[in-house]
């Protein structure tokens, strides 16, 4: 493969992880990666330095980040082999502030790393003020499986901040159907089930999916309406 081609496509890698590539593109991006090793090294890459962020962009305002995070996360990206061809990791990470494509996620999600990793400084989150809706919507989410294979099962999503302790689905009949209602504002919001705290799996019998940049998909539910208190 020639410089110039491994070049391009290096340069698309983060929009084939975000989804917003064509069909067409990303068809020609993962033939390219089949075959090239270099970009493939260059995507593991960014899928190392991605699932860092989002690690820490799903920690919980009432949780602080573990005292070695930083070393993990410098630890991992050290591990990396250095990418001869095109741009380098390193160059890209420096100018991901500066990308007008780049979503705002990752861009908080960087600097937060940023600051850590350079600074040393403790992150602190500050309460946020909340105001209770005047109306919400009752959703049930519901997952089938066997109670003699699944111990628990939990929803995580944009409404809980991810977080596997906050909403557990249960099976009062016994009869391998998982519920749990929750009262939600209208919005939209992007979801998965989590199996045995291990497992990470969207809702079957969601309508809509969208790529979570990881090679699986979080489910999406959209509340128009709600019944007002």
């Amino acid at each position: 493969m020639g410089k110039n081609e491994c070049r391009n496509i290096q340069e698309y890698i983060e929009d084939y992880l975000e989804g917003r590539l064509s069909a067409e593109e990303r068809a020609e991006m993962e033939e390219h990666l089949s075959c090239c090793p270099e970009c493939q090294q260059e995507l593991q890459n960014w899928q190392t330095l991605f699932q860092s962020l989002t690690s820490l962009s799903h920690t919980t305002q009432k949780e602080q980040p573990s005292p070695d995070f930083t070393a993990k996360v410098m630890q991992k990206i050290a591990q990396q082999e250095p990418v001869v061809t095109g741009e380098s990791f390193w160059y890209k990470v420096q100018h991901l502030l500066t990308i007008p494509s780049l979503s705002l996620k990752w861009t908080a999600a960087l600097a937060m790393s940023l600051l850590v990793v350079f600074l040393g400084y403790s992150i602190y989150f500050s309460p946020i003020e909340q105001t209770i809706p005047n109306c919400l919507a009752e959703i049930t989410f519901t997952m089938k499986a066997d109670a003699s294979q699944v111990q628990s099962i939990a929803v995580v999503g944009d409404f809980n901040d991810w977080d596997p302790n906050r909403h557990l689905l249960t099976d009062t009949n016994h009869d391998g159907i998982w519920t749990v209602t929750l009262k939600l504002e209208p919005g939209r919001y992007e979801y998965m089930f989590i199996l045995d705290g291990q497992q990470w799996v969207p809702d079957p019998t969601a309508f809509r999916y969208v790529n979570d940049g990881f090679g699986n998909k979080n489910a999406v539910i959209e509340i128009s309406q709600c019944g007002c208190n």
